[in-house]
C-alpha cells in the first residue's frame, strides 16, 4: 500500500512538471494522451518559468528522484529549437 501511494506522488509530481514545461513552450498538455499538436496564447509561460528554476520545483524534483536542472535545460533546448523553427517559416 505505502509503495503505492510513492507511486502516486511521483505521478503527480511528474504531471505538474509535464504541465509547467508546456505551459513554458505555450503549447497544448494532455494528461491521458497527448494533446493537440497547437499553441497556446502563452499566457502562463513567465510564471511556468519562474516554477521551473524555484527552491520549490528543486525540492519536489528530488522527492521524485529527478533533477530540476535536466527538466529545465531541455525545455529551454526545446523553445530555442521551437523558436528558431518558427524564423525559419
Amino acid at each position: 500500500m505505502v509503495e503505492g501511494l510513492a507511486i502516486c506522488a511521483r505521478d503527480l509530481v511528474l504531471a505538474v512538471f509535464r504541465l509547467a514545461v508546456a505551459d513554458h513552450l505555450s503549447v497544448c498538455y494532455g494528461h491521458d494522451e497527448p494533446g493537440p499538436n497547437k499553441r497556446t496564447k502563452g499566457s502562463f509561460q513567465a510564471e511556468a518559468a519562474d516554477f521551473l528554476v524555484s527552491p520549490w520545483a528543486a525540492h519536489l524534483a528530488d522527492l521524485a528522484g529527478f533533477s530540476v536542472d535536466t527538466v529545465w535545460k531541455e525545455a529551454q533546448r526545446q523553445r530555442l529549437q521551437d523558436l528558431e523553427l518558427d524564423r525559419a517559416a
